[in-house]
């Protein structure tokens, strides 16, 4: 199982409602392809970096869940012709690691052989 986000450019000529409608929808269809834990849309106005159909803004619609590898093919195939639908990515999201434990290693031991350290009765600090 592998963990995803779902980005997707939507037309800003679509209503409020008709936005909300095809995010129900698209959690539905990654529910029904077998994705599990698929979180809440978060669906946000914003500008465009550049222009895509004349349109210098767009709703966007992010969508996060877990699922197997076949998931963003069907789900392209499946939404390829949706009304409103400008661009969509799929982002695989990186599995989090445990943090290592510290592994706490003995000091080496040093490899010349060692002799006792004397003083020197000649040697007088100045």
């Amino acid at each position: 199982m592998n963990s995803y986000e779902l980005a997707m450019i939507v037309s800003p000529d679509l209503g409020e409602k008709d936005v909300q409608k095809l995010a129900q929808d698209t959690k539905e269809l990654l529910a029904a392809s077998g994705a599990t834990a698929v979180s809440d849309e978060q669906v946000e106005r914003r500008a465009l970096a550049y222009p895509i159909k004349k349109h210098n803004e767009a709703n966007y619609v992010y969508v996060n869940f877990s699922g197997p590898p076949s998931i963003p093919e069907k789900f392209r195939f499946e939404m390829r012709h949706r009304e409103g639908l400008m661009r969509m990515a799929f982002v695989c999201k990186p599995v989090p690691k445990p943090p290592a434990e510290p592994v706490e290693t003995a000091a080496p031991e040093p490899d010349y052989p060692t002799a006792a350290v004397t003083p020197n009765p000649e040697v007088t600090d100045a």
